[in-house]
């Protein structure tokens, strides 16, 4: 089954949090400086930090701030100065961009571990005899080989007491 970020373009996806965005700040203009909803500039700002990156987030939680700080400073008459609207606008900024940041850094966890439990999930058929897994295209490839391939796991060799005393124990007896 295909995931949504996979089935996507990149470009489409930015389209899509960019009309989210735009339909947000329209909202928060009509609601006038009076009526403020800040925590719905997260919607856009998380969405782009999951599907797109940090970087893209980060431009969305600059970005809307400072529209809203436009509209305080230069289309709305408001009772308060340019420095508490500076101070809201910077307040908000590093709100939103410590926002993006954890939304990114999750997101990028969230898929090391998809990827890990892709290596580790299943059963892997396995020859009783001479212990070959068969992969993926039906072909049989020896363990160690598999398991390089498909992890990045990596084999050191040994013999188990069991094995020792099996396949060596006459010579161990004999001195």
């Amino acid at each position: 089954m295909e995931t949504f970020e996979n089935s996507k373009n990149p470009t489409v996806l930015i389209a899509c949090w960019t009309g989210v965005a735009l339909l947000l700040v329209a909202a928060d203009f009509f609601a006038g400086p009076f009526l403020q909803f800040p925590i719905t500039f997260l919607i856009p700002v998380a969405l782009a930090s999951w599907f797109n990156g940090r970087w893209y987030g980060l431009a969305f939680a600059v970005v809307m701030p400072m529209i809203r700080f436009y509209f305080v400073t230069q289309v709305w008459a408001v009772p308060w100065t340019i420095v508490e609207a500076s101070v809201n606008a910077v307040i908000r900024v590093v709100v939103l961009s410590l926002f993006a940041l954890l939304i990114d850094r999750t997101a990028r966890q969230t898929s090391q571990l998809q990827k890990e439990v892709g290596l580790l999930e299943g059963l892997l058929p396995i020859c009783a005899f001479c212990k070959k897994i068969r992969d993926e295209k039906e072909e049989w490839q020896p363990i160690e080989k598999y398991i390089s391939e498909h992890s990045p796991a990596s084999f050191s060799h040994g013999l188990c007491p069991d094995c020792i005393q099996k396949h060596y124990g006459k010579v161990l007896n004999n001195k």
